[in-house]
């Protein structure tokens, strides 16, 4: 009788065992997320999208919303680990770390109302590049310690990454470079030139009159902006002619020669002044100054500890170009603290002035609203080189230069495509139409009147397609919306026939 009761005993328990308790089957695996961007699409499918701007710019970042599923029975708090993965160029908004193989991330949700915004952008590039494809990598674990990782893909467009050049000569002049022979390093000598021509890069200009040798006539300090000598240009020149030295105390700085001459064409005169100074200094106590690193190792700079000199030389050297008292332009800027210029307004939503030292103010709202980058030492990402940004190149035509405006960082969001071509009953069917500029993670939605039936067009890629049911012509209005929150929708109008 004991035999028979112990097996009847353990035959119930098995049985009750085999029954999952309320929620147990939940808890074993961490509930999965969702990430939308901000057109309220669900992406955790498709990915996201990034661009590299033309030229060596700070590049827009895309905004997405993580937040659990509206299910009963998720066990918070949420941890999630975050990592763009692929290469040491993603970024991931503060707080985040930067490493060789992409950008890390934890934040946590306390409850089924809590979401975290999260904001992802890569660096720019130098020189021409292939399309990229890299990698969201989410792992979440709830209370329980349950798990569960998600995968997305993170697509790089390299937006006509074609080398940019200035359309003037620059000559780089470093024979007064004599107190601390900084330039007599090859690397610090190509990385300064590097980013001065980043600068003109930008700027569409044509070769100024000839400037005879000896004719411009510069002052340059010494340590401590004491014991200055005077300068001259070596050879003739008709575009911009750069003055370079290294000095001990007390700071780095750039500006334009202050002696009453400006360039002139065919004879009339410019507001260009006909040549800068680039002065470089650092404090070799507390960092350590290295050659512009390749773009995979940008990340082990550390402002303050270890500066790269084309970070350095780029900020310095805008003041040079543009941030300066003594370029008339900007001197009226700053009186009228930025509400005179339109163009600065209508990208940044609001006036931005400069300080008292020529600089965009560090503090939000003033960092490049599409970037999240200053030329200053806070950004919404990790701090490791200081950028040309799109503001600080609008806000740099007040100087009197003239912007590429045909570059892309510069277009417009456009639809391309002029019409679409006609389908077949019963047949498959694919138009994928095409747009360019703004920032190209693009939205696509018809707005008016229908496609035929049996069609669709995809939101993300601008895809119709699918197999019309009859024959017909249908008219239909199209919106394209890029990544911009406050660029303006533009539309087309198609009309498309379906064959019997």
């Amino acid at each position: 009788m004991k035999k028979i009761a112990v097996v009847t005993v353990l035959a119930g328990l098995a049985g009750a065992l085999s029954v999952p308790a309320p929620g147990l089957a939940a808890r074993q695996a961490a509930p999965a997320l969702d990430v939308f961007d901000i057109f309220y699409r669900n992406v955790k499918d498709y990915g996201v999208k990034l661009v590299d701007w033309q030229g060596y710019l700070a590049n827009p970042y895309v905004e997405l919303t993580v937040r659990a599923p509206k299910t009963p029975g998720i066990a918070y708090p949420l941890t999630v680990d975050l990592k763009a993965e692929g290469t040491s160029r993603l970024m991931l908004n503060m707080p985040s770390e930067l490493t060789a193989t992409g950008a890390t991330k934890t934040f946590t949700l306390t409850g089924p109302a809590d979401r975290e915004v999260v904001r992802l952008a890569i660096h720019s590039k130098q020189g021409p590049g292939q399309d990229e494809r890299h990698k969201w990598l989410m792992r979440t674990t709830d209370a329980t310690g349950a798990t569960i990782t998600q995968s997305m893909p993170i697509m790089v467009q390299q937006d006509e990454k074609t080398p940019l050049k200035p359309t003037i000569p620059i000559d780089f002049d470093y024979r007064y470079d004599t107190i601390t022979r900084y330039f007599a390093d090859p690397g610090v000598r190509t990385a300064a030139e590097t980013a001065v021509r980043n600068w003109f890069a930008f700027f569409d200009l044509k070769p100024f009159d000839t400037v005879p040798a000896g004719d411009e006539v510069n002052k340059l300090p010494g340590d401590d902006w004491q014991n200055e000598v005077e300068a001259t240009n070596a050879k003739p020149y008709k575009g911009m002619y750069v003055f370079f030295r290294g000095i001990q105390t007390p700071y780095s700085t750039g500006y334009p020669t202050i002696n009453g001459k400006f360039h002139t064409q065919n004879g009339k005169p410019t507001p260009y002044h006909r040549s800068t100074s680039m002065i470089l200094e650092y404090d070799e106590q507390l960092m350590k100054l290295v050659s512009s690193p390749a773009d995979e190792d940008w990340y082990k700079t550390d402002l303050g500890q270890v500066i790269d000199v084309h970070g350095l030389v780029m900020h310095e050297y805008g003041h040079a170009v543009a941030f300066h008292s003594d370029w008339e332009g900007m001197a009226k800027y700053v009186e009228s603290k930025g509400r005179d210029d339109q163009e600065v307004i209508d990208y940044q939503g609001y006036p931005v002035p400069l300080d008292t030292s020529y600089h965009v103010p560090g503090d939000e709202p003033y960092w490049d609203r599409l970037s999240g980058q200053s030329g200053g030492w806070r950004h919404v990402f990790p701090t490791r080189q200081w950028e040309l940004t799109k503001l600080t190149l609008l806000i740099a035509e007040n100087a009197g230069w003239k912007l590429n405006k045909k570059l892309t960082p510069f277009l417009k969001p456009s639809i391309e495509t002029a019409s679409v071509k006609a389908g077949k009953a019963g047949a498959a069917y694919d138009q994928r139409l095409q747009a360019k500029g703004g920032v190209p993670f693009y939205d696509w939605q018809v707005t008016g009147g229908a496609l035929p039936e049996g069609l669709t067009l995809d939101r993300f890629t601008g895809a119709i397609t699918g197999k019309p049911v009859k024959a017909g012509t249908s008219a239909f209005t199209v919106q394209l919306r890029d990544y911009d929150k406050l660029s303006t929708p533009v539309t087309r109008e198609y009309s498309l026939t379906v064959n019997a």
